[in-house]
């Protein structure tokens, strides 16, 4: 009898199984990503927490003294209002726009996040748009880096938009409709038209890049257009606007504003942006230019006789 008791069975782990490799241990400028990720999500629920008390608060104080429980329409009120818009016009009607991510290994991971964030900013100005426009977010890698990130945001699921994965703009619309918006085109942008999908490239390269949308654009043989932004005013700076902006202001037009009524309500200030004076509006302004004050003409009158 073996006083020692029975014998313990070997422990089982992954190095003693035949056939595996072990895992690279994490480094330390991994985990504390892995640490400065997990503290962030943390902080994020409770800022939202903290924010839906606040809500509460003050829509308790506001049914106290009897005043209406919100400024403006709801989220499911604007919500009704966009499926409302889009699902009432036909395909033949309708101003779509595209916003291509199909450049998921050509930005940084800080900028793949900003490009994410003018997404959801894109898809809040639709919401809140005169007229929705019809949204696409095409080119999305499946489990690529744009992916993981839009599943860092709570409910982007249930956005009313169309998300495309591994399919791009090219597969998805009729090309002979499809309009890429580029600075670097030769063509102007008049009015967004009905039953055409305008492309805009959701790039983040701070420059880098300078070009790639035009000539991927020009390389497949697709009609490419800029906004009409020198024509209607002059800026301080280069007419490069980030990605929700060129979306807002097509939402504008498309709704019925003039070009330089738009650009100026959506452009930064920054950018110093100013409306072009034409030429028949400066001749006006000196038509009704007031005359200078001439010195006294009834000084050297002869005065009437008495």
């Amino acid at each position: 009898m073996d006083i020692n008791g029975p014998e313990q069975p070997a422990e089982i782990t992954l190095r003693s199984c035949p056939g595996t490799t072990p895992g690279t241990p994490l480094s330390k400028n991994q985990l504390k990503k892995q640490r400065k990720l997990a503290e962030m999500l943390e902080q994020r629920k409770l800022r939202r927490q903290k924010e839906r008390e606040r809500r509460k608060e003050k829509k308790a104080v506001a049914k106290a003294n009897g005043l209406p429980l919100s400024a403006g329409p709801s989220r499911k009120e604007l919500k009704r209002r966009q499926l409302s818009a889009t699902s009432s016009q036909s395909s033949a009607d309708a101003i779509s726009v595209a916003i291509d991510l199909d450049y998921d290994d050509l930005m940084q991971e800080r900028d793949i996040a900003k490009c994410v964030k003018q997404c959801l900013r894109i898809y809040t100005i639709n919401r809140r748009a005169a007229q929705p426009l019809r949204l696409h977010f095409t080119g999305i890698k499946r489990e690529g880096h744009i992916h993981e990130c839009f599943k860092k945001n709570d409910g982007w699921e249930n956005w009313h938009v169309d998300y495309h994965f591994d399919r791009t703009h090219t597969e998805l619309f009729d090309q002979k409709q499809l309009v890429y918006l580029t600075c670097e085109s030769d063509t102007v942008l008049e009015h967004p038209q009905p039953g055409h999908t305008y492309v805009i490239g959701g790039l983040v390269d701070h420059n880098h890049l300078k070009g790639l949308c035009h000539q991927r654009a020009t390389s497949a043989g697709l009609l490419t257009a800029r906004l009409p932004l020198s024509e209607h005013v002059d800026m301080k700076t280069r007419s490069v606007l980030s990605t929700f902006h060129v979306f807002e202001l097509l939402t504008r037009v498309a709704a019925g504003q003039d070009w330089t009524q738009a650009i100026l309500e959506t452009i930064p200030q920054r950018k110093g942006a100013k409306a072009k004076i034409s030429l028949g509006t400066n001749a006006q302004l000196k038509e009704e230019k007031p005359r200078e004050p001439q010195e006294d003409e009834h000084k050297n009158q002869p005065k009437a006789e008495s």
